[in-house]
C-alpha cells in the first residue's frame, strides 16, 4: 500500500526515468485513438476506401486495443513490464509500416488490429508500472498532462508525413514516434512486491463499483463529445474556430493534471472523485444545450479539465485498491471500450433526437456512476485506511 506524501519535486527529480518513461507510454498509448481522424482520412485519400471502411477500421483498432488491456489485465503483474512495453511499440511500429506499404482492405484492418493491440499493451505496462509507486496520484497526473503535450506534438507534426511521403506517410510518423517511444521505456520498473496477490481482480472489494463508475463516465461522455465538432457547426460556428477552441481545450486540460499532479494525495480522495465526476457531467450539459460560443466553450473547456482530473483518480483509486496494476489495466480497457460504444450510441440519439438529449445522456452517465458505483468504492478505500495506518506506523 502507498503511504508517502512527499511531494512533487521529491516525486521527478528522485523517479524521473520513470516519470519520463509513464509520459511517454501515455502519450503513444493516447496517440492511438487521437489520430485515429487522420488514420482515417490517409486510408480513404490513399487507398481509395469508402468511409464505411475507414470506419470499419477505426472498430478494428479500437476495439483491439481495449479488448487488448481487458483480456491482459489479469495477467499484467506477471509480465516483465520493460519486455511488454517495448515488444509492444515495436508491434505497432510494424503494423503502422505494413499500413503504409501495403493496399488490400482485409491486411490493413488485421494492420489495425495489431496496431491496436500494440497501443493497449503500451498504455498496460504504463499503468501496471506507475501502479506501485508510492505517488501513483501525482505520477498518473504527470503522465496524462505529458501524454497531452506529446499528442499535440504528434497531431501538429503528422501532416508533414503526408507532405513527404504521400497521404500515407502518416502512418510511417505513428511507426517512428513508436519506435523513438520504446527506448524510453527502459525506465520503467515495479516493486518486488507486486503479483503477490492472486484473487481476480473484479473480486477484489470495491473494484466492480469502480470498474462501473468509470464505465458509465466514459460512455456517457464518449456520446457527447465525439460529435462536438459538429455540435459547433450545427450552432453556426466557423470551422476555423471549432478547431481553435477544441485545441486549447485539449491545452486546458494540463490544467486538470497539474491540479491533481500539485495536490496528490493531499486532496480528499472522495471529494475529488465527486467533483471530477459532477463536473464532467456539468460539460456534458452544456455542451448538448449549447447556443452560442461562450457555452459551447465552457461545455468543451471543462470536460477536458474535469476529464483530465478524474482520469488521475481514477487510475490512482485502481492503485490503491491493487498495486500490481491489474485493475489499472482492466479500468483503462473499459474506459476505451466505453468510449466507442458512447459514440455509437451518442450518434444513434443525435440522429433522432438531437445533441440536447444526447448532452443529457451524458449527464445521466456521471450522475448514475457516481450514485451506483462510488458508493460501493468509497467503502473499500475506508476500509484500507486502517490497514495504510498500520503500514505507517
Amino acid at each position: 500500500m502507498k503511504t508517502s506524501n512527499r511531494g512533487l519535486l521529491h516525486l521527478i527529480t528522485h523517479q524521473w526515468s520513470l516519470v519520463v518513461a509513464v509520459c511517454v507510454g501515455s502519450g503513444l498509448a493516447h496517440a492511438g485513438t487521437s489520430t485515429m481522424p487522420f488514420q482515417v482520412g490517409a486510408l480513404m485519400d490513399g487507398s481509395g476506401i469508402s468511409s464505411g471502411q475507414a470506419g470499419l477500421f477505426g472498430l478494428f483498432e479500437v476495439g483491439a486495443l481495449a479488448a487488448g488491456m481487458i483480456l491482459i489485465a489479469p495477467w499484467i503483474d506477471r509480465l516483465p513490464i520493460k519486455a511488454l512495453a517495448i515488444g509492444s511499440a515495436l508491434l505497432t511500429a510494424t503494423a503502422n509500416v505494413g499500413l503504409f506499404f501495403v493496399h488490400a482492405y482485409t491486411v490493413q484492418l488485421l494492420c489495425g488490429a495489431l496496431a491496436g493491440l500494440g497501443f493497449g499493451y503500451v498504455f498496460a505496462a504504463t499503468i501496471a508500472a506507475a501502479a506501485a509507486s508510492e505517488e501513483a496520484d501525482r505520477l498518473y497526473a504527470i503522465g496524462n498532462g505529458g501524454a497531452l503535450l506529446l499528442v499535440m506534438t504528434v497531431m501538429a507534426t503528422l501532416p508533414l508525413g503526408a507532405a513527404s511521403f504521400g497521404a500515407l506517410g502518416i502512418f510511417l510518423g505513428i511507426a517512428a514516434l513508436a519506435l523513438i517511444s520504446s527506448v524510453f521505456f527502459f525506465g520503467f520498473k515495479r516493486s518486488a512486491q507486486t503479483g503477490r496477490r492472486r484473487v481476480a481482480a473484479w473480486r477484489i472489494q470495491g473494484v466492480p463499483g469502480l470498474l462501473f463508475s468509470w464505465a458509465a463516465f466514459s460512455t456517457g461522455t464518449g456520446a457527447l463529445y465525439a460529435f462536438s465538432e459538429r455540435i459547433g457547426k450545427s450552432i453556426h460556428l466557423a470551422s476555423e474556430t471549432i478547431g481553435v477552441v477544441l485545441s486549447a481545450g485539449v491545452l486546458a486540460g494540463v490544467l486538470g493534471t497539474a491540479v491533481a499532479a500539485f495536490f496528490g494525495g493531499r486532496i480528499n480522495r472522495r471529494r475529488a472523485l465527486v467533483c471530477g465526476m459532477l463536473g464532467s457531467g456539468l460539460s456534458c450539459l452544456l455542451l448538448g444545450y449549447a447556443t452560442n460560443l461562450p457555452l459551447f466553450t465552457a461545455g468543451v473547456f471543462i470536460y477536458w479539465i474535469c476529464y483530465m482530473f478524474l482520469y488521475s483518480y481514477l487510475l490512482g483509486s485502481a492503485a490503491q485498491l491493487d498495486d500490481s496494476g491489474r485493475v489499472g489495466a482492466l479500468g483503462g480497457g473499459m474506459e476505451r471500450l466505453g468510449y466507442g460504444t458512447g459514440a455509437w450510441i451518442g450518434g444513434v440519439l443525435a440522429e433522432h433526437a438531437g445533441y440536447s438529449v444526447t448532452g443529457a445522456l451524458g449527464f445521466a452517465g456521471c450522475v448514475l456512476g457516481l450514485a451506483v458505483g462510488f458508493p460501493s468504492l468509497f467503502r473499500a478505500l475506508d476500509r484500507q485506511r486502517p490497514q495504510l495506518a498500520v503500514a505507517a506506523d
